[in-house]
């Protein structure tokens, strides 16, 4: 009888432990940059580790880098809407149709650091949630404006930019690259060292912090400093049905864990960045230059009209005012 009322006991002990078991949610987080991307140390892993350590194990997330979910950044939004993904590290300059507010942050002149930026877009997040209101919104900030670095031809001034095919960041930059009399090319990130050490290009436009990334100061001579540069917008999103899934003790250990302190750590993980980089290309032997000012204003006088243009375009095509979007976060 004693050995039935044991075995009684551990049954139920094992049924409850396996119903333990079977609570446990692991949360998978797609991200198509790998595990030493500056974003990873200064963003993905942190928010992971502090939510894995708040939940005790009734919650996980694992990171799945690299695009081990889906290749590239041009699905990330569409992974976490649609659940193939519970989070995304996403970039919004990929798709710029999904994110006409967000992506007008990436007009060139608008903020000299990535503190700065990322700042505004808290400050500022209610003009910006409507791009994103399919998900749940984890983190957001922004980079360093971009460089210019280039293969053979030093820049410093406008007539160097003359028929000079750079990779852009995105549209916006595209057209202003065209107004300095340049050539724009839209190629990723990812694919800016072939291009730039087979002559597919003549130099790339990007944040401080690709250099090291990937690899610019190997294939690059000369570093450009002071034009009007864009820089990019960065997110951590989730599916919706997913936060929905976890507690509500889960739920704030993630808001605990990602919010406008986690998107802060993550600006000032890209000025680090940033440094690097320009540490990489002195070492390098990558000569700097820094643009004159009646350089820099010339190439601002020749880029306003374009600002107003695709100002006015967003306006029309997403039924906001534009300018009063800029207009506030150039305020901050």
């Amino acid at each position: 009888m004693f050995s039935g009322k044991l075995s009684a006991a551990f049954a139920a002990a094992a049924i409850m432990c396996v119903a333990t078991f079977a609570e446990a949610t692991e949360l998978k987080l797609a991200s198509f940059v790998p595990p030493q991307h500056p974003m990873d140390r200064g963003a993905i892993t942190p928010m992971v580790n502090a939510f894995n350590a708040g939940t005790n194990g009734t919650s996980t997330i694992k990171i799945y880098p690299s695009g081990e979910l889906g290749a590239g950044p041009v699905q990330q939004y569409k992974r976490a809407v649609t659940g193939i993904a519970d989070i995304v590290f996403g970039i919004p300059e990929y798709t710029p149709e999904q994110f006409p507010r967000t992506t007008l942050m990436n007009l060139p002149g608008l903020f000299e650091t990535p503190e700065a930026g990322t700042k505004a877009l808290w400050d500022s997040y209610d003009l910006f949630a409507p791009d994103f209101a399919q998900v749940k919104m984890l983190a957001f900030w922004t980079n360093s404006p971009a460089i210019l670095i280039t293969r053979n031809k030093p820049v410093r001034s406008i007539a160097d930019l003359a028929g000079l095919k750079i990779r852009v960041p995105d549209p916006a930059a595209a057209k202003m690259a065209e107004a300095w009399g340049a050539v724009p090319v839209s190629i990723p990130t990812t694919e800016a060292y072939n291009a730039m050490s087979t002559g597919v290009v003549d130099a790339v436009w990007i944040g401080p912090s690709g250099i090291g990334s990937y690899k610019l100061h190997e294939v690059g001579k000369y570093l450009t400093t002071n034009l009007p540069s864009p820089l990019a917008t960065f997110y951590l999103a989730m599916n919706k049905d997913s936060w929905a899934a976890l507690t509500p003790e889960e739920q704030a250990t993630l808001d605990k864990a990602s919010g406008r302190d986690l998107s802060m750590a993550a600006a000032d993980a890209f000025e680090k960045a940033g440094d690097e980089g320009f540490d990489l290309a002195r070492k390098a032997g990558i000569e700097f230059i820094t643009l004159d000012e009646e350089s820099a204003t010339e190439l601002r006088d020749k880029s306003n009209p374009i600002l107003e243009e695709l100002a006015n375009e967003a306006s029309s095509k997403g039924g906001f005012d534009a300018k009063a979007i800029l207009s506030t976060v150039s305020s901050h």
